[in-house]
């Protein structure tokens, strides 16, 4: 386009009356500049803004694409120093039940730390910082606290199916806790044995001489919950607010009323540790690749997913050019799922590639932005929607292999959220479906 404007201005032949207009009128010259600056975009902006406002596009619209998608497992995630630990177990009539406990260690919030002459260690508490939930509050849940006898480390990866026995938590530090959650107050205590208090003020000074000697001789904790057997719910703790702590009390020659408070930081190694039961659940089939289930199942803390491909799209592109101007894939809610009042939707859902590897790599439009690749729940028309044209054009280019989707719920490693949604199948006519507007010359 620049070089056409340029040939204009080279080729134009000016007459003399022509010439002293041009050197008189410099507006002509500031216009040509713009027109000039107009045509220098960037070619990766190329067609972004074809779409007009309203969606209306003169161009061609298919929503009848052939889509593949069935649940499965998903793989276990790593889940170490997370933003929130998860404490709890439900039951839901649907996805069955599930389970959240967690390791971290616990630091000294100083070095050098001194418990004075004599001290007795008359009591210790964990505090922890309530944040959310997700399920039925008023179930009355059971905690347990154990001292874990082996190291963990911050630069080591932990996944969610981590075996618990490997860290040898053999010491129970508290008689199971019976507890109502309430979210609402500021914290949860757990009180700890009075033998761990006092084992704590008396140990050697050494252990106390830096937060690395203290967790190099106390390994950490081990908190979990005895699974429900109805309802129950989730709980979300924020190890890393200032009101999470463990906090000792004690006394000493010079004083009765003492305390301590070691504290739980980002130096400390966490690991979430998540697990189902699908026994009871009344989902239909998981990793069925064969016969398309009529709805999909989505489940985060490491639970279930959706593999979707699309065995046509490659098949789109004919004799001639196409150009993608928007393809979105549309997913709706199963409005029929009467649990959803108390297992509400996640807010959001993410959509992520396979590559060849069999490992998620992000999609071309992820990185466009939020905005414009989506997948936040529409209240409206009780949907989830992406913006995947980038990766449906290299479908059609055959510059990409379509090793599948995979559909899971957002902040899946922080929280317990599922969903239940229409797949494409005979039964749903307005099941999920992918919306193709696309220009040919």
């Amino acid at each position: 386009m620049i070089m056409c404007w340029l040939r204009i201005v080279l080729n134009y032949k000016v007459s003399p009356l022509k010439s002293i207009f041009f050197r008189n009128n410099s507006w002509f010259f500031i216009l040509l500049s713009l027109l000039l600056f107009q045509c220098a975009k960037d070619p990766s902006d190329l067609g972004l803004n074809l779409q007009p406002q309203d969606d209306r596009i003169n161009g061609l619209t298919i929503d009848s694409s052939t889509i593949f998608a069935f649940t499965k497992r998903e793989d276990s995630l790593s889940t170490d120093e997370r933003s929130y630990a998860l404490l709890g177990s439900y039951v839901d009539p649907v996805f069955g039940r599930s389970d959240a406990g967690f390791l971290t260690q616990i630091r000294l919030s100083s070095s050098n730390v001194s418990f004075g002459s004599n001290p007795f260690g008359d009591s210790i508490v964990i505090f922890l910082d309530y944040r959310s939930y997700y399920g039925d509050t008023t179930t009355q849940q059971n905690i347990s606290v154990y001292e874990i006898a082996n190291d963990l480390y911050t630069d080591s990866t932990y996944y969610s199916n981590l075996n618990i026995n490997n860290f040898t938590p053999t010491s129970v530090l508290t008689n199971p806790l019976s507890y109502y959650p309430r979210p609402n107050d500021t914290v949860l205590r757990i009180k700890l044995n009075d033998e761990l208090a006092q084992r704590i003020a008396t140990t050697d000074p050494t252990n106390l001489a830096s937060p690395t000697a203290f967790s190099l001789w106390f390994k950490g904790l081990y908190v979990k919950t005895d699974a429900v057997s109805s309802n129950g719910a989730i709980i979300y703790f924020d190890l890393l607010s200032s009101r999470s702590k463990v906090t000792l009390y004690y006394h000493n020659d010079a004083s009765d009323s003492l305390k301590f408070d070691f504290i739980f930081n980002s130096s400390c190694a966490r690991v979430n540790l998540f697990n189902h039961d699908y026994s009871s659940a009344t989902i239909t089939s998981v990793n069925d690749s064969v016969n398309h289930d009529s709805l999909l199942y989505l489940q985060a803390m490491s639970g279930l997913m959706a593999k979707i491909k699309f065995p046509h799209v490659s098949n789109f592109k004919d004799s001639v050019n196409l150009a993608i101007v928007k393809a979105e894939l549309i997913i709706p809610v199963d409005n029929s799922d009467l649990t959803i009042s108390t297992f509400k939707q996640p807010s959001k859902l993410l959509l992520v590639a396979y590559n060849s590897e069999g490992k998620y790599e992000f999609v071309p439009d992820y990185f466009v932005g939020d905005a414009y690749f989506g997948g936040y729940y529409n209240e409206s028309d009780k949907t989830y929607r992406f913006n995947i044209s980038r990766y449906i054009q290299q479908l059609v280019d055959k510059t990409r292999t379509d090793y599948g989707l995979a559909l899971i719920v957002a902040d899946n490693r922080v929280s317990a959220n599922r969903i239940i949604i229409k797949n494409q199948s005979p039964t749903h006519t307005n099941g999920m479906k992918l919306s193709i507007t696309y220009l040919k010359p």
